[in-house]
Formats: structure tokens, sequence, C-alpha cells
């Protein structure tokens, strides 16, 4: 133990002379606050790479990152360290650094490869994405506030590409063909979320689901992950296209509805996707039609409003696989798709209200409610589009329980959705609507699901 709290003294100090040496520089040199920002991130970065070989207790790493996002927080509070937090842009990254270090140290440790390809994938990546993006970006897309380059998002899959190959290829002794699948697989993947990320959570969100897709991959055949790749590949250029063409979502609006739809292609399968994409092709419908009558829709979806309006149905087609894969659980909700039916429902709802968005604003500038019955037209509609056809794919098919089931979700959310739009206390400016839509389609689903699984025999 000794030995180990006089390596945990000598990685403080390697840290603190990072911090020293980015400090310095800010104020010898005036570089851009963002290269010394990213000194740190790199610098700081290969150090926890180590941690696996030399750390065996996780007690002494969580009061090392403990003691780290402590100095980070404090000395943001006090308007010191301008190397780390002198940026312009609203961003917590340097927060969301450390607890994403300890978490992989507490969850990988015993896979030492894939916490390096996760570290690495934050710290290389990440620092050449920015930099090389800062310098050299030409194409600009907008993420709410922030800005991104194409450019930089190139240099981020790329650099993610070599940091997850050459690892699985030279210490996992992954298959050569799987290696570099599952690497192509985790760069594209891990790409789409570094870019939609807002304020620095991408130092959060690209370990952790950099080793969550080595823990599901590695174990899978060359064939399977082609296969998957294929189909991302495919649900990438659909949603580019439909984009481009529509003007429906901006993009990174479109990154996060590529992510969605695999999400539900990977963990549901093929048939997940089928509502949703009956869900879209609604709504282009309708601005097909308002566009036509000279109505042109304003609304385009950028990530902020598609976590909101995707976020009820991910929760639950990512539960319905934990059901599966990961979790001990009776057999009625480990065997066939218990969720699926709430999960239509959900996105039945998630259409009607977009739609109703769509043919009025969400509050008159004279403050008088929309039309009442337009709104119970369109729900009808979203429903009929959606449910009859998603419930015959998965589960247990088109019944009347499971039309009930989805009825109920469809119906609840709707009903407080619009009671909520209603409140004059409920703020009208972006992004309030579409967090109304997700609060009251939760709350929906949260009272339905319960009596539905019970109705299964779960417990």
């Amino acid at each position: 133990m000794t030995s180990e709290l006089a390596r945990a003294a000598l990685v403080t100090l390697l840290f603190l002379a990072v911090f020293g040496m980015a400090e310095a520089w800010r104020r010898l040199g005036d570089p851009p606050v963002e290269w010394t920002r990213k000194l740190v991130h790199f610098g700081g970065g290969l150090i926890a790479a180590t941690f696996p070989w030399i750390f065996e207790s996780r007690w002494v790493v969580l009061v090392l990152t403990g003691t780290m996002l402590a100095l980070l927080w404090l000395t943001r509070r006090v308007g010191v360290l301008g190397s780390i937090h002198g940026v312009a842009r609203r961003s917590s990254g340097e927060l969301y650094y450390p607890i994403a270090v300890c978490l992989i140290y507490l969850i990988g440790r015993d896979r030492p490869v894939f916490y390096l390809i996760a570290v690495l994938a934050l710290v290389v990546s990440d620092a050449l994405a920015a930099v090389l993006g800062a310098t050299y970006g030409r194409t600009i897309y907008d993420v709410e506030r922030d800005r991104r380059s194409i450019e930089g998002s190139t240099v981020f899959f790329l650099s993610t590409f070599l940091v997850a190959h050459l690892p699985l290829l030279l210490l996992a002794r992954i298959e050569p063909a799987a290696s570099v699948l599952i690497a192509l697989q985790i760069s594209l993947i891990v790409s789409l979320f570094e870019g939609i990320s807002l304020e620095g959570s991408d130092n959060l969100l690209v370990p952790l689901i950099t080793y969550y897709l080595l823990i599901k991959m590695t174990p899978r055949s060359a064939a399977f992950i082609g296969e998957q790749l294929v189909a991302q590949l495919l649900i990438i250029l659909i949603v580019a296209l439909i984009a481009w063409r529509f003007r429906f979502i901006r993009a990174s609006g479109a990154m996060a509805a590529a992510l969605f739809f695999y999400g539900a292609y990977a963990l549901g399968g093929p048939e997940w996707t089928v509502a949703p994409g009956i869900a879209l092709l609604g709504v282009l419908s309708v601005r097909a039609y308002l566009r036509h009558v000279g109505r042109e829709p304003k609304a385009e979806y950028q990530v902020l409003a598609m976590f909101y309006v995707s976020i009820v149905a991910v929760l639950l087609y990512a539960l319905n696989n934990s059901f599966e894969t990961l979790w001990q659980v009776p057999g009625a909700l480990r065997l066939g798709d218990p969720l699926y039916a709430p999960f239509v429902g959900v996105v039945a709802a998630q259409l009607a209200l977009m739609l109703g968005n769509q043919v009025e604003p969400f509050r008159r500038a004279d403050g008088s409610p929309r039309q009442t019955g337009t709104e119970a037209a369109l729900a009808v509609v979203a429903f009929l589009l959606v449910a009859p056809v998603g419930l015959m794919l998965a589960g247990e098919g088109l019944s009347a329980w499971t039309l009930l089931v989805a009825a109920a979700i469809h119906a609840g959310g709707s009903a407080l959705y619009w009671i909520g739009r209603r409140a004059e206390w409920w703020p009208s400016e972006p992004p309030w609507n579409v967090r109304l839509q997700a609060a009251a389609v939760a709350l929906a689903a949260v009272l339905v699901v319960p009596v539905h699984l019970h109705h299964l025999g779960a417990w």
C-alpha cells in the first residue's frame, strides 16, 4: 500500500506539472486558450492511460480523480487557472474529464486494453480534432450555440479508428478483419456523439460509449459486425439525404437522428425502426403539404430538439435490450419484446405533438390557444399511421392489449401536453416546447408501463 501511495503522489505531481506548464505557456506565450486547454487534456490523459498498470486499489484512483475534480471546480469558481477555464464558450468539459477517467477505471480496470482505447479516444482524438479543426476547419455546422467543422470531425473519426484498431490488433489479439470493422463502427458512432455533444459533455460520453461498444462488439464475429456496419452506413446515408432534401433537420439534428435509428436497429432489431420511420415520413408529408399551400413551416430540429423528441423511446429500447442481454429477469421480460407496445405508443404520441407544432405555433402571438379540434384530428391520424403497422412487427404483435397499451400512452401523453401547454407559467420559447413533449410522454409511459408488465406476468 505504501508503494501505491507513492505512485499516487508521483502521479499528482505529474498532473500539477502539466497544469503548471499550461499556465506558464499562457502567461509567457499568449497562445489561444483552446491550445493550453488541450495541452492539459492531452498530457493529463496520457498519465491517466497508465492507471490500470500502476494502480491496484480503486480507492486510490477514486481519491486521486476526486481531488483533481475538486481542484478544477475550485479554480473555476475563484477565476484562476485561465489556461483551462478561459474559453469563451460555455463548457464543463474539464469537470467531466476526471469523472470519466474515474468511471472508466472502476468498470474497466480488469480489461486494461479496453480502458486504454477508451481513454485514448478521449485524449488523442478529441485534442487533435479541436486543434486541427480550429486551425483548418472551413466547413462549419452549428450545434445549438456551438460551432463544429467537418474537418475537425473527420480528424476525430480517423484518429479514433487508429486508437481503436491498433490496440485491438496488437494487444488484444483480435482477428485483423474484426479489428478493422470494430474500429470503423466505433469511430463512426463515437464521432457522431462527439459532433453533437454540448458544453464539453463529449469528455464524458466519448470514453464511456467507446468502452460500452468494445464490450458489445468484441465477442461478435466479423460477419456480424460487417452487417451492423452496413446497416449503420445506410441509416446515416438515408438520414443525410432527408436532411439535405427536406431541410427538416439541421446537421446536428441529422446526426442525432442517425444515432437514434441505428440504436433502435442495433438494440431492438430492424422492426424497431419501422414505427419511427413511419413517423418521420408523416412529418415530412405534413411539411410538404404546408409548403404546397404557402405555409412554410419554420421549425428545424437541431440536437436538443431531437434529444427531447426521442429520449423516451431511446430509454425504452435500451431497457428492452437490457432485459434480454444484461439483467437476470423473469422470462416474461427476457423473452420477446415486452416494451415494444409502449415504444410504439411513445412514437405515435411524439408524432402527434410534432404534427401539431408544424401546423400551428406552440403559443399564438395573441396568447389564444390552438385549435383543439385540429390537434385531436392530428392525434388520431398519427396513431392510425404508426400503431397498427408498428405493432404487427414485434413482441406480441397486434392484439387488443398491445393496441390498448399504445393508445393509452399516446392519449395520455397528448392530454398531458395539452394541459401543460395551457399553463401560463410554462415558457413558450425553444426548447421548452419539446421539453414539455418529453415530460408529458414520459409521464404517460411511467403510468402505463408497470400495468403492461404486470399484465405480461413480470411480477
